[in-house]
Parts: structure tokens; C-alpha cells; sequence
């Protein structure tokens, strides 16, 4: 970038930050000019302001009617301090220059009417009586005033008078009266006159109304509009929808015409204000009554419902102040990505709307306009009133459709654990894809997906080291993930420090409870199973008899839900300990009774054995690695004689483990 690139775009910076300011707040490192108005500061259209420059600053120019945040170096400007403003209205002037190496700013605020009527409020009653105020405001800037009355007689407030200034008049009974107030200078000037008001005697223009109701997007409060006397205070009742409304009175908050933010205790149960107050002049003035319409928005199916409680036509109930509800008109307002707006008019609820897109994002606002007479003045012309409803926004990935709840857990013989279920869910929409966890303490992993119903084989895990629990969740076609079904968990079958069998009880059927535990042992031989116990819910444990294994005993926890499922556990293995029996003697005689040295036990997990006999001398005279080979008292096919021989047995078994075994027996002829 070269040097004169740099110079336009920091140029272009600065005047664009400098464009963003309101230059009559500004006060960091600029100086303040100033400057006094020669004459008043409030006028007609067409009269001059005339302005005294008292700043100090050099290349003072002005702006007759500035913008804040406008760029001034493209705003029309003048040196002059003479101006003549042609349309009514509040306007600032600026004054800019330098003072002191520094940018000066000074504002003031021009005043101009069309004529000399002042700011005046007035509040009337019973078609007989009126108070009216001359307000204590900068427009009112006049010598004196003068009130004609349609009756003919006239009030003058003379100069010197201190703002605000009420009189208050008794008419015969009539349904209005005309009235001309006027602003008078002591010199003449060349504002017009102004024209007579027409002021209703039931209960003129300034009556309190409230227009409009705007929730907050919590629905926790809400933005009111009041109409009414500007310089009155209103006392403000609120109630519940589902209470008995007050009269407002001296013991409640007060309020002003305007903007007021009031609070809404039960963001789910519409709340209802009015407003009202005894003026000046002992009238009674109350406002219509305003209620919130809260609404719940939900999907349904690939749609989205809303509902709510519409405003019944006719005389509202239960309220503290008379509302007569002739119409209500209700639009729903549907926003995409937080531009593209989509109006329904004339809905009632609840409302579906089937012209969504259920993959986007939506928000959805009520507003509700209703047409409404008040305070007992049914034959008045009806006025117009507005409820706004909170927004609401769904995306279809909050939106969490009912878990499948149907399943089961079960061990198969690899040690892995089998998950099988079934979509029982109430949700209505196709399912995209659904969602296997498996729980890690306090932590779910997913662990594996799929688009269809299937079982999920966990071969990640050996579900003889402890129990595994897992979840389920689906995906529909418009994104939403499914609250997560119950833990689903494996029986682990293991040894407790006693030797006893223990099992987990955690249910491997979900929120299904379980109707037995079955304690199952295999047969060495044919590998069926066989019914050792059968324990209830709450029992947990069995000792085993292990008399009828030799080498090794397999048991099983078979699980039953009350609904008829069933489910296993690990299968548990007890390793059958090598036991041998010798005799003490043998009597190779003939006589078919106890011929041969025998050696008998539980020897089916020997893996290596080796035997050796010693005569008295400690000379051997029989070795045999095989347990099953007896001895019959030979040596070098002789018979040995009867005496006392000692033998040692060497064992180590399939598991590795290693023992010895010495002792002595007689051989008897």
C-alpha cells in the first residue's frame, strides 16, 4: 500500500468512527464551546433564532438541526448565527470549531411550534367538569396565557405565574366542550393563534389507556404503554389471570404515561394490569385492562403447535376495572435464521404449523390485537390495544422425543456382552440412525451407531472383569436426539473373600424389574446346564458344592424380568484343586482284593506326574509318569516281599502349580 493509499484509507477510518459519535456527549479530549440565544429559544415557524457565540474557539460554524451521529464534515453548516426554521419541532444546534489545539462542541435545543398554543394537559368527568394545567415545560415559554372557555368567560394567567398552573371549571351537563388556550408575549410576534380544542366531558383525550404489552423473550416482565396525562401518576394493579382483580388505589405502585417495565411473577400464567387514579378535579379515571398471553410452543410429528388461551369476547371477568373485549385479532409471527418473517393473521390456538421445515431453526411471537371499551363507557368508541407474547424458539436439536425404554443385556460365551432392543418410543417420525453408550463412570461413550434395528455386540470389553451398563438413544429425520433409554447392565458372576458365588443386581432389562436370579452349574461331560438355586431379587450370593466336579466347575447366573426376558451372566469358572488318595497298604495275593498300589483323587487338572517307590535301602524299585499305571508289588518281574516301602509323587497341574508327596505303605503276602 502505498503512501497516498494509507493517507485515503485512514481518512476513511476516522471519518467513519468519527461519523458513529454523538458529538454533543463527547467530552474526551475536546474542548466545550458555548453559546446563549439573543432572543427566546422557543418559536414560531418561520421566526429567527438568533445565537451569541461566548465559546473562545476559532472557525466556529454551526448546524441549525443536528443528527447525532451524522458525519459533519458532510452535514450542511454556516458561520452565521441567524436561523429560520420552517416546520415544527425539537432541533439541536451545534456549535464546532477549535479552542486550545483541541476539537470544540457545544449543543443547545430550539423549540418550534406551529402556533402560539401552549403545553397544556387536562383531565375531564361526568360531562360536567374539567381541570386544565398549563405545563411547566420548555415550550411554555410565553409571557401570560389566556383561557376562553365555550361558555364565553375567560381565564388570564398573568406574567410572573410559576408552571404548572391547574384551573378548574364547572360546565351544565354536555358531551363536549370547545376551548381555545393561548400563549401571549408581551411584544407582539408573528406566531398565528392557535385553534380551539374540542375536549370530550366524559373523559377527554387524555384519558389513561394502556396500547401495548410486550414480553420480555424470558417472560419474566414486560414492557407496558400508557397513554394518558402527562403529568399525572397512576396507581398500577396487577393480578393473576386466575384471581379477582382490584380497583387501583393509594396502595399500589405508582407509574407516569410512557414506557414502564413491569414484572410478571409466573411467566407460564397470563398476568393482567390496569391502571388508574382521582385527579385533580376528583375524577375518577381507570384505564382498560391489559392481560400477557403466554404460550407453549412444541413439536409434533415434523410440525411445531402452538398453544394458548385466547381473550374471550365481551365483559372481561374478575377484573378490577370495567373491559369489554368486542375483538381480538391474533397473528403469529414465525422467524427463520432471525430475518425471514412469516406472518399467519387471524389464528386461533392452538395453532399448527405444518409449513415448517423441521431441519431449521424457528422462533414464533404472538401478537394479539384486541379490540376493547373500558371504565363504564360502553357507548364510547372502541379502541385499539396490542399483546405481545414472548419469542419462542425451537431447534429441532433441543427438542428431546421420549428414550426407548424396551431391551436387555446378556453375556454371550466370548465374554462379550449382547445388546438386543426395541423401539418402543412414542415418537412419531422416522428414525435417521440410533446411538449405543456405554457408561464410564459418570461418563457415557459412544461407542457404535447404526440406521437399524439390530444388536450391538460389545467386543471392546471381557464381562468377566466386571459389569458393563449401556444406553440407547435415535436420531429422527429432523435431527433430534432422543432422551436416553435406562441403564442397561451386564451380571457379573465372581467370588466373594468367603468363596462364595456374588452377582451384580444391577438390572440388565432397563427400568424392567427382575423377577428371579437362577444359579446354572455345566456338567463336565455333556456341558448341560443345571439348576443349582433360584434366589429372589434382593439375594445375591450362593455357596457352592463342588463335591461332584473334578476339574473344574462352571456356573452361570440365568436372570429373569418380570416380563419374561431372560438374560446371563459371565460364566464363572472354579478350578477343581488336585487331591490324592494312596492306600497304606496293598496285598498282592491273588485274592482280587486290593492286588496293586492304586492312586485315586481328583487328578483330571494333573498336567505332569511322576511316582517313584523305594524299598527299605532307599533303592528304587518302581517310576512311572503316568497316574493312571498302578504298581504290583514286582521289581524285574520278582516278587517283592512283604515290608515297608516309601514312595515321593512329584504333581504340577494345568494351572502351574507345583507339589511334592512323600509317605509309606506296607506290601502284604
Amino acid at each position: 500500500m502505498n503512501n497516498l493509499s494509507k493517507i485515503i484509507f485512514l481518512f476513511l477510518f476516522s471519518t467513519t468512527v468519527f461519523a458513529q459519535e454523538d458529538l454533543c456527549k463527547k467530552t474526551a479530549g475536546v474542548e466545550r464551546g458555548g453559546f446563549t440565544f439573543a432572543g427566546p429559544s422557543t418559536v414560531c415557524i418561520g421566526q429567527g433564532v438568533d445565537l451569541r457565540d461566548n465559546s473562545g474557539g476559532t472557525g466556529v460554524r454551526y448546524i441549525f438541526g443536528y443528527t447525532p451521529g451524522t458525519n459533519i464534515s458532510i452535514t450542511p453548516s454556516q458561520t452565521n448565527t441567524n436561523y429560520t426554521f420552517l416546520a415544527a419541532g425539537t432541533y439541536t444546534v451545534l456549535q464546532y470549531g477549535k479552542k486550545g489545539g483541541k476539537d470544540m462542541y457545544y449543543c443547545d435545543v430550539v423549540y418550534v411550534r406551529d402556533n402560539n398554543k401552549p403545553d397544556i394537559s387536562y383531565e375531564a368527568c361526568n360531562n360536567t367538569q374539567i381541570t386544565l394545567t398549563i405545563r411547566n415545560s420548555p415550550i411554555n415559554n410565553f409571557d401570560s396565557y389566556r383561557i376562553r372557555w365555550s361558555d364565553g368567560s375567560t381565564d388570564n394567567i398573568p406574567t410572573g405565574t410559576v408552571l404548572p398552573y391547574s384551573v378548574k371549571k364547572i360546565f351544565s351537563p354536555s358531551a363536549t366542550q370547545n376551548i381555545l388556550v393561548e400563549g401571549l408575549y408581551s411584544l407582539p410576534n408573528n406566531c398565528p393563534a392557535p385553534q380551539p380544542i374540542t375536549v370530550k366531558m366524559d373523559r377527554g383525550e387524555m384519558f389513561p389507556r394502556i396500547s401495548k404489552l410486550e414480553l420480555s423473550e424470558d417472560g419474566k416482565e414486560a414492557i407496558m404503554t400508557l397513554i394518558g396525562n402527562p403529568d399525572a401518576e397512576y396507581f398500577l394493579s396487577s393480578r393473576s389471570i386466575d384471581q379477582n382483580g382490584v380497583v387501583p388505589n393509594n396502595t399500589m405502585p405508582k407509574i407516569k404515561a410512557g414506557s414502564t417495565k413491569v414484572q410478571i411473577p409466573n411467566s407460564q400464567k397470563s398476568q393482567c394490569f390496569s391502571v388508574g387514579r382521582v385527579g385533580q378535579g376528583g375524577c375518577y379515571e381507570f384505564s382498560n385492562e391489559i392481560c400477557t398471553i403466554p404460550f407453549t410452543l412444541k413439536p409434533t410429528d415434523e410440525n411445531y403447535e402452538l398453544t394458548w388461551t385466547q381473550s374471550p369476547t365481551g365483559r372481561t371477568q374478575n377484573t378490577g376495572v370495567f373491559t369489554f373485549i368486542n375483538q381480538v385479532d391474533t397473528q403469529i409471527i414465525r422467524e427463520e435464521n432471525g430475518t425471514n418473517k412469516t406472518t399467519f393473521n387471524n389464528v386461533n390456538g392452538p395453532y399448527l404449523d405444518n409449513t415448517a421445515d423441521c431441519s431449521k431453526r424457528y422462533c414464533y411471537t404472538l401478537l394479539s390485537k384486541v379490540t376493547v371499551s373500558y371504565a363504564g363507557y360502553t357507548g364510547a368508541s372502541y379502541i385499539e390495544t396490542a399483546t405481545v407474547s414472548q419469542k419462542q424458539c425451537i431447534d429441532r436439536k433441543e427438542v428431546r422425543p421420549p428414550a426407548i425404554t424396551d431391551g436387555l443385556v446378556s453375556v454371550n460365551p466370548a465374554n462379550n456382552v449382547e445388546f438386543t432392543f426395541i423401539d418402543n418410543s412414542s415418537w412419531n417420525l422416522d428414525r435417521k440412525l440410533y446411538r449405543f453408550y456405554r457408561l464410564e463412570g459418570p461418563l457415557q461413550k459412544k461407542i457404535d451407531s447404526t440406521n437399524t434395528i439390530r444388536p450391538f455386540l460389545d467386543t471392546g470389553i471381557n464381562a468377566s472383569e466386571k459389569s458393563y451398563c449401556y444406553k440407547v438413544s435415535f436420531v429422527d429425520k429432523c435431527g433430534s436426539e432422543s432422551d436416553l433409554s435406562p441403564s442397561f447392565c451386564s451380571i457379573f458372576l465372581n467370588e466373594n473373600a468367603i468363596r462364595n458365588l456374588e452377582w451384580s443386581s444391577a438390572s440388565p432389562f432397563g427400568n424392567t424389574s427382575i423377577r428371579q436370579f437362577e444359579v446354572l452349574s455345566y456338567n463336565e461331560q455333556s456341558n448341560a446346564t443345571t439348576i443349582e438355586a433360584t434366589k429372589t431379587p434382593s439375594e445375591t450370593t450362593f455357596t457352592p458344592i463342588l463335591d461332584k466336579f473334578e476339574e473344574e466347575a462352571k456356573f452361570q447366573i440365568r436372570t429373569t424380568s418380570t416380563d419374561g426376558k431372560e438374560s446371563f451372566s459371565n460364566i464363572y469358572v472354579i478350578p477343581i484343586a488336585v487331591k490324592l488318595f494312596l492306600p497304606e497298604a496293598f496285598s498282592p495275593n491273588n485274592d482280587n482284593i486290593n492286588e496293586s498300589f492304586e492312586i485315586k483323587g481328583l487328578i483330571k487338572r494333573i498336567a505332569k506326574f511322576e511316582i517313584q517307590i523305594y524299598n527299605r535301602w532307599g533303592n528304587p524299585i518302581f517310576i512311572s509318569n503316568d497316574i493312571n499305571i498302578n504298581w504290583d508289588g514286582t521289581f524285574q518281574n520278582t516278587l517283592m516281599p512283604s515290608d515297608t516301602y516309601t514312595y515321593k509323587i512329584y504333581v504340577k497341574s494345568n494351572d502351574g502349580k507345583e507339589f511334592n508327596k512323600s509317605g509309606k505303605f506296607l506290601l502284604l503276602r
